[in-house]
């Protein structure tokens, strides 16, 4: 999308129909993302479990939540042609605190490993399941923190060139 947004006047309604159009389009996409903000951290936060996780993953890109570290790579953490049809099978995690990259069902079968003798300084009782359901919550979170952060500056910029009545943040 084009940075630099076009004035809802007389002229631009006449001679730039469609670039309106199309910002129209984003700043209600953009309001929607932002509705939605608070709902998708809660549940991440709240997530129980890696297969939770997974389903706030889907439900926050089917919402609009897109970007490139959220999409399907090949070589990355989510390996899968569509996110929507995305499965414990396609997605790894690990490569941190010395653990290797492993999918969810990986780690499901491991939740009561802990992290004995890891070296790093982590408490030994510290379950490894934690830490990479903390990898998955960070990278989802951080991701749409982002995302949000760019809708809401849209919004605002949208607002303030064409005198809409002022959008409420949250």
């Amino acid at each position: 999308m084009d940075k630099i947004l076009k004035k809802n006047s007389l002229w631009n309604k006449i001679f730039c129909k469609s670039k309106l159009r199309e910002q129209s389009k984003a700043y209600h996409s953009a309001k929607i993302l932002h509705a939605y903000y608070s709902t998708a951290v809660s549940r991440i936060n709240n997530a129980k479990d890696l297969n939770e996780l997974l389903e706030c993953h889907k439900d926050v890109w089917r919402y609009g939540y897109k970007n490139t570290n959220l999409s399907p790579n090949p070589y990355g953490m989510f390996r899968t042609s569509s996110v929507e049809k995305m499965t414990i099978d396609q997605v790894y995690l690990g490569n941190i605190w010395g653990l290797w990259t492993n999918n969810i069902r990986f780690w499901n079968i491991h939740k009561d490993d802990t992290m004995a003798g890891n070296g790093f300084g982590i408490d030994p009782n510290k379950k490894v399941y934690d830490l990479i359901m903390d990898q998955y919550k960070y990278h989802l979170l951080s991701n749409i923190n982002v995302i949000n952060s760019n809708a809401l500056t849209y919004v605002i910029a949208y607002e303030k060139l064409n005198g809409v009545e002022k959008f409420p943040i949250n």
